[in-house]
């Protein structure tokens, strides 16, 4: 007569099939979005009972956490790949990088990439998104107060751009890496969403110009959107010009004679001036 497991030794049998069972979720995880993981997978390659499996992973939504690290999901893990996509979309090209890179550098699987991001545009997107909201949650104000402390409007607007401009020289990847991505705007999704978060960009702009203007007591222009886009298209150009010409085009000396420019119109200059 055989005589009942030991419960260490059954503790031991569960600790190595839940092992098991975690071995099959990565696994399975490599190839595919976990979202579309189910237990009857996960059953067909270790051989348990997908009842036995359920019971030793738990809910199907508490798969991420399992491959992050056996444990309750950090509440920072999609910030954690954002962060980690910075790098090493800035190290190796949006199109040099691969979700793995991306995933060994957050210090997670790539399942639980695809948790969160259904592709490398998927995940570029969300990136491009983050550094939008970044600028007018945080940046933009900043700017606009450095502005609005100017008591001429033209060199509160020099003011404005060079901050602008600043923030491009100490992280000059960003600006690479979405005219990189840009290139990808033949494919209708990725022109689609691009021109999405260019909207999304004039008219947050927009307002802002309105309201610079209403806390000058002044009228704002007839058309703010027109302006937004006149500023977006001009500061996109001249980042290009500096990132293939650093050594010839000097930002911080080009803007103020831009400004003085525009705010004259372009009239020939009065005999004998420089």
């Amino acid at each position: 007569m055989n005589r009942p497991a030991a419960p260490a030794a059954m503790e031991l049998d569960t600790q190595e099939a839940r092992r098991n069972a975690l071995d099959a979720l990565r696994d399975l995880a490599a190839d595919r979005q976990v979202a579309d993981i189910n237990y009857g997978d996960i059953a067909a390659q270790t051989g348990l009972p997908w009842q036995t499996v359920k019971r030793l992973l738990g809910p199907r939504e508490g798969f991420v956490a399992l491959l992050d690290g056996d444990g309750p999901e950090p509440v920072d893990t999609r910030d954690r790949i954002l962060d980690a996509a910075a790098r090493v979309f800035a190290q190796k090209s949006f199109l040099g990088a691969s979700l793995d890179e991306v995933a060994a550098d957050a210090g997670l699987t790539k399942g639980a990439v695809y948790w969160h991001f259904k592709s490398k545009s998927d995940l570029f997107f969300a990136l491009l998104d983050s550094r939008f909201q970044q600028e007018y949650d945080v940046h933009v104000p900043e700017a606009l107060a450095l502005e609005s402390v100017q008591r001429d409007q033209k060199e509160g607007l020099k003011a404005l751009l060079s901050s602008v401009l600043g923030r491009v020289k100490e992280d000059p990847d960003w600006p690479r890496l979405l005219l990189e991505f840009m290139g990808q705007a033949r494919t209708p999704e990725v022109r689609e969403r691009l021109a999405s978060a260019y909207q999304d960009s004039y008219r947050l702009s927009a307002g802002l110009i309105a309201q610079q203007h209403q806390l000058r007591r002044q009228q704002p222009p007839a058309e703010p959107e027109l302006m937004a886009l006149f500023w977006s298209a001009l500061m996109d150009g001249l980042i290009l010009a500096w990132l293939i010409n650093p050594e010839r085009i000097d930002l911080d000396a080009l803007m103020p004679r831009i400004v003085d420019m525009l705010w004259r119109g372009m009239a020939p200059l009065p005999a004998g001036t420089n």
